[in-house]
């Protein structure tokens, strides 16, 4: 089988690198059957899902989870998880289902994804001095500028985000590129889309301190294209700077998002105080 030249360097995707599988999770806690069960039952189910989270943040495998209360929206609670295989992903939702939490917890909606660290920049420098259409030359060179980025250490870390102790707030959000007559992204060329994005992340970095991101890509996964997951100290801080890029050419022009979810990381001792009947005396 003859394989498909590459496309001219104009008509680029950007090369990119992935990490963690990213699983998020909205649930809805079913109060009325909680609250109608047995309260040594009702209290097992609590604590089942204090365990898990103290597991979770804390686990020997690659990755972690974390369980937040959200206000509005319909549900109650945000899990987000990272793993490294979509292996343990899986076996992450199941520890849930199994839980007796599980038994009380409805899952209304889930957004599969893996982190994604686009590289507009490398991709653009690389076809200055490697022709795309030469398939050979290009696979050799690219699958070697990607290996180099995967080794520095700050590339490491953004590929296995970890939240901040300092930000428990999340929001969470789901988002395309523009696909219409005149507003096409995916028609630019490489050299359009890579000075958008690079305006973009100088716009993002003005919130660094105050805002933590992790991009993740969808494509082939679920619905939209990406998921955006940001922590902040103060949920404020996520109107701030969501607020301020959707006025840059990127956004503006070229993004369309999906629904919002905002919530606040739990502690273990608030879990059982979520339903102050049921917890020992």
């Amino acid at each position: 089988m003859t394989s498909r030249p590459l496309p001219h360097s104009s008509e680029l995707p950007p090369a990119s690198l992935e990490g963690w599988y990213v699983l998020h999770q909205s649930v809805e806690l079913d109060w009325a059957g909680l609250k109608g069960a047995d309260p040594v039952e009702a209290r097992e189910a609590l604590r089942s899902l204090a365990a898990l989270a103290e597991r979770w943040s804390a686990a020997s495998e690659p990755g972690w989870s974390g369980v937040y209360r959200v206000a509005g929206g319909g549900i109650d609670f945000l899990v987000l998880h990272f793993r490294d295989t979509f292996d343990r992903l899986i076996e992450a939702v199941r520890e849930l289902k199994l839980s007796a939490f599980g038994d009380h917890a409805l899952v209304r909606d889930e957004y599969l994804s893996v982190v994604e660290l686009g590289l507009y920049a490398l991709t653009r420098e690389l076809s200055g001095r490697i022709d795309p259409g030469d398939r050979e030359a290009w696979d050799a060179a690219l699958a070697e500028a990607l290996a180099e980025e995967r080794r520095k250490g700050y590339v490491r870390r953004r590929l296995e985000p970890r939240q901040p102790e300092h930000m428990p707030y999340v929001c969470h959000y789901p988002m395309d590129k523009r696909r219409n007559p005149g507003q096409n992204w995916y028609a630019l060329s490489l050299e359009e889309r890579a000075g958008l994005i690079a305006a973009h992340g100088r716009l993002g970095r003005r919130f660094a301190g105050r805002v933590v991101q992790v991009i993740s890509g969808s494509m082939g996964l679920d619905d939209w294209e990406w998921a955006v997951t940001l922590w902040a100290e103060d949920p404020l801080e996520f109107k701030a700077i969501i607020s301020e890029m959707r006025y840059d050419a990127a956004s503006a022009e070229y993004a369309e998002f999906g629904p919002f979810v905002v919530g606040k990381r739990m502690a273990g001792a608030e879990f059982e105080g979520l339903l102050p009947s049921v917890a020992a005396p």
